[in-house]
């Protein structure tokens, strides 16, 4: 009898089960075609605390000791045992696959509490089709707080379903590991909180209790619930800065932030998952008095709302230090809800009709409201306008003519909702029109999640383009040996970001002029003498200079990445430098360039080029003036001239370039050069995206004279 009933209930989970894998396999495929991190510097910092963690058991990012790390960092720690970064990445993305397609079994049994086996099976593959997913590849918290926020819900549900200490206190704990993976998933708390409110107000001892009220006590209880609530958001404004700002000073941005999450994620889902699973948690009271209908219905409500406004303050927070973001992806933990409703909505109705009514005009509002972004394919955050930038890109659409075709769907939902509602269950036309839902939605919301995983891909395989080859050539080179980064003028951190990524002997990241991107530990070396010897010693085996920094040491390797030199554990000691460039060798109004050693420089000339030859036709011309004298070491413990013994001026002009020459001392050297007024090149010409202030092309350096040596 007992195999019997074990062989019965694994041939009933092949069905989910073959969903799991064949999903699992389509968004592995798409991880193996992720060739290298995108999202800086989250995945970075994620991979330094995990790597951190594999090799001596406490986290930390770049050597600091860290706090609490996010239990994804522990989940993601022993594919470092792997032999190579390459390897551990490719396995790190597996993992993380895995995990968030996961999300099918805690949504399943979500579902199962209100309907039959094959519209929770329906259910719980809508959950793992939506755009989120496109996220399994990252190495960010998403992919695993998806489950764990998923089975926390479910967990919650069956608590309020049919309490018991072992229950709430079950819910609580895997609660408390959902907060550890993502911070913002302490929000839960607030969502069984919310569902026992509910329960308590409409128990019977407390209904028996109402019934006594007089006006007076209703005017009173009305008073104290309102004084409750300006007390507790005051309590929260004290623990968070985000709710404080926003609710004190930006009250009107939260429902602006929130209806554009929300139509974001109607968008990306088909928009019917919304209208349907929102008009269907209006159930008949009879229906009400069934636990699990009731503990379903509570928990879907106190997540939405939880969750909403959540996010409409985290919008509008952001919106006033950073920018404005629409934070889909901070909304995605409702997918499981809504797909379990919808299926409630099927298989038992939608509800109530000014359930319908309500559910129809928000969505329609959210989904007409929100931004598209259509020129910032692919938007990380907010995935489900994925299925727009298609129209937009595949089929040449306007943005107006998207916007038309989402109101239409908006409709249509509407109308499908309403079959829902008015046609028999065991009518054909009810079938007919419940497969072609079905099947549309799952097809819509599963395209939407392969064209931003597609998006993600090119931006990834962008950058890649610009990295080093092969991509752990600095662990080649030394054999693992410990590695200092320094470098200057760090605009874009990609490449280091990305060289630490793939190469674990690089240790340290420095810059001359305070540059080093964070976060963890960075440091500017102070210049300890005038040939070049810089202080403290970073005390490791190698050091990679790139952007214009030379030292006195021999030479092991030379890449994309810069160049690789041996110290042995000795100071950094400078050949040369130039600062105040940005990598493709434009300065802004500023740069030097200063000269260490010269003990083999012989007779020569010290030349500056400085070129707009790259900037044609808009002149704007700009005064140069150029210095040269010994090198000094200034207040600031930087590089500095003392005296200056030689200057120069010239004007730059669009198109063309300037050279100049000195005698240089026979002493370590520096040119400073100043350019002013420098330009912009989108404010001279709007077709072009650059913001930056720009001088000119900046290149300096001793050319020995012929026959010297």
């Amino acid at each position: 009898m007992r195999s019997a009933a074990l062989y019965g209930r694994l041939q009933g989970a092949i069905p989910l089960l073959s969903v799991y894998f064949g999903l699992a396999a389509l968004y592995a495929w798409q991880a193996s075609r992720h060739p290298v991190p995108t999202l800086f510097s989250d995945e970075i910092e994620l991979t330094w605390l995990a790597r951190s963690i594999a090799e001596t058991g406490e986290p930390s990012r770049r050597g600091d000791p860290y706090g609490m790390p996010t239990l994804v960092a522990y989940f993601l720690a022993p594919v470092w045992w792997l032999g190579s970064a390459s390897a551990a990445y490719a396995a790190a993305k597996v993992l993380l696959v895995l995990a968030m397609t996961a999300t099918i079994f805690p949504a399943y049994a979500l579902a199962r509490m209100v309907v039959r086996p094959w519209y929770a099976l329906a259910a719980a593959a809508g959950a793992v089709t939506v755009p989120a997913l496109s996220y399994s590849p990252f190495l960010v918290e998403e992919p695993l707080a998806y489950p764990v926020s998923t089975l926390s819900l479910w967990l919650i549900a069956r608590a309020f379903a049919s309490p018991s200490w072992m229950r709430v206190a079950t819910a609580l704990v895997v609660c408390a590991a959902a907060m550890f993976t993502r911070t913002q998933l302490s929000i839960l708390f607030a969502v069984f909180a919310l569902g026992g409110l509910w329960y308590v107000w409409q128990s019977g001892q407390a209904r028996r209790w109402r019934s006594t009220w007089s006006t007076w006590d209703w005017a009173g209880a009305a008073v104290l619930a309102v004084g409750i609530a300006v007390t507790f958001s005051a309590f929260l404004g004290h623990r968070s800065q985000s709710w404080r700002e926003t609710t004190g000073f930006f009250r009107d941005r939260i429902p602006e932030h929130a209806s554009w999450a929300l139509g974001a994620l109607a968008i990306g889902i088909g928009v019917l998952p919304v209208v349907a699973g929102l008009s269907a948690l209006a159930r008949p009271r009879e229906e009400m008095r069934d636990p699990r209908t009731r503990a379903f219905v509570v928990t879907s409500l106190s997540t939405l709302v939880v969750f909403v406004v959540y996010v409409g303050v985290k919008g509008a927070y952001v919106s006033t230090v950073f920018s404005t973001i629409v934070y889909e992806r901070n909304l995605i933990y409702v997918c499981p809800i809504l797909f379990a409703a919808t299926a409630l909505a099927v298989e038992r109705g939608v509800g109530r009709a000014w359930a319908i009514a309500g559910a129809a005009l928000l969505t329609t509002y959210a989904v007409t409201a929100v931004p598209l972004r259509l020129g910032e394919y692919p938007y990380y955050d907010a995935h489900g306008l994925a299925i727009a930038a298609l129209a937009n890109r595949e089929w040449s659409w306007p943005a107006a003519r998207i916007e038309d075709a989402l109101l239409v769907v908006c409709f249509v939902s509407l109308a499908i909702v309403l079959a829902f509602r008015f046609l028999r269950r065991s009518s054909t036309a009810f079938g007919a029109v419940t497969g072609v839902a079905a099947v549309t939605v799952l097809a819509w919301s599963l395209t939407a999640e392969v064209y931003a995983a597609e998006g993600e891909r090119l931006a990834s395989r962008q950058i890649e383009r610009n990295l080093a080859v092969p991509h752990d050539w600095v662990d080649r080179a030394t054999n693992g040996g410990s590695v200092v980064v320094i470098g200057q003028k760090i605009a874009d951190p990609i490449g280091i970001y990305l060289t630490e990524f793939f190469n674990k002997s690089v240790e340290k990241v420095w810059s001359l002029d305070g540059s080093a991107p964070g976060p963890g530990a960075i440091l500017t070396p102070d210049l300890a003498g005038i040939d070049g010897t810089l202080t403290p010693s970073p005390r490791t085996d190698y050091a990679l200079a790139f952007n214009g920094v030379e030292l006195q040491a021999p030479v092991v390797a030379q890449n994309l990445g810069g160049t690789l030199y041996r110290i042995d554990g000795q100071p950094l000691k400078l050949a040369a430098g130039t600062t105040g460039l940005y990598s493709d060798g434009w300065m802004a109004d500023k740069a030097a360039y200063t000269r260490y050693d010269v003990s083999r420089d012989g007779l020569g000339l010290a030349y500056v080029k400085l070129s707009r030859e790259r900037w044609c036709p808009h002149d704007k011309p700009g005064k140069a003036t150029v210095r040269i004298g010994p090198v000094g070491i200034g207040a600031d413990k930087q590089p500095a001239i003392a005296p200056v013994t030689q200057t120069k001026t010239g004007i730059v002009h669009a198109c063309e370039a300037i050279g100049f020459t000195f005698v240089p001392p026979p002493v370590p050297w520096r040119i400073e050069v100043t350019i002013e007024p420098t330009f912009v090149p989108y404010d001279l010409d709007g077709t072009r995206s650059d913001r930056r202030e720009l001088g000119a092309v900046f290149e300096a350096g001793f050319r020995p004279l012929v026959g010297s040596g």
